[in-house]
């Protein structure tokens, strides 16, 4: 692997992920030393109730690369996202789950693409995890036509310049801000490249905490926001 020549911070958003967390955090440590001239991990601990918190500010004791971002309780994936993207510094920034179902090292292929864009988006091969998440993507992507005129096929690992922050609004709860922020950046004229990361790796612990009807339902609002913030006829 050739290191980039840029700062890349990766935002890992952990709600009661302290079994998963460590690993993440570290192995990802390791793909910056290897990949980037300069690196940092943005932990965002939002609002867990199993020790996770702690646990990364253990981990930010232990190397000063690692920033820590607390939420009083448990605000969603679009705040989480939102809070690790405005504590990030670097050129670069991207994003991994607490969970470890996306390897560190798939981040390289979209290091490989930013010569030429100023955003990476990705798709998956397969997604690889179950019957009923391949109904849910494929009722999530008809719902996003419907609404928004897209199907949104790409995952929530992207990557971005981080000046762009400065030119968009981000105001999902649900994980329609990883559509969000791509629709508004190509609203701008971004045009993004495009990587495939393969499939999720299984979950080390825990379950996914996505798949609640409450959830669900807070996705199809902001989809409809969104289609109105953006004008989508």
């Amino acid at each position: 692997m050739s290191r980039h020549p840029g700062s890349l911070s990766v935002v890992i958003m952990a709600f009661n992920e302290k079994d998963s967390l460590p690993a993440q955090v570290r192995e990802t440590l390791n793909f910056l030393d290897a990949a980037v001239a300069a690196g940092q991990v943005v932990v965002v601990d939002d609002g867990s109730t199993d020790g996770t918190g702690k646990l990364a500010d253990d981990l930010a004791g232990q190397d000063a690369r690692v920033t820590v971002v607390h939420h009083p309780r448990n605000l969603g994936m679009g705040a989480a996202i939102r809070s690790g993207y405005g504590a990030a510094t670097c050129e670069w920034v991207s994003q991994l789950p607490g969970d470890g179902q996306i390897s560190p090292d798939t981040l390289e292929r979209f290091l490989r693409m930013t010569g030429d864009h100023d955003l990476v988006l990705s798709t998956y091969d397969r997604r690889g995890d179950g019957v009923l998440r391949t109904l849910v993507t494929s009722a999530y992507q008809a719902a996003a036509l419907a609404i928004l005129g897209d199907r949104c096929r790409f995952t929530g690992t992207m990557m971005f310049r981080r000046s762009w922050l400065d030119q968009v609004r981000l105001a999902s709860d649900s994980f329609i801000i990883n559509v969000e922020l791509p629709l508004k950046l190509m609203r701008l004229g971004v045009t993004p490249g495009w990587v495939s990361i393969g499939s999720p790796l299984p979950r080390a612990h825990g379950r996914s905490k996505v798949l609640t009807v409450g959830r669900i339902a807070i996705v199809l609002r902001e989809m409809v926001s969104l289609k109105r913030e953006l004008g989508v006829s």
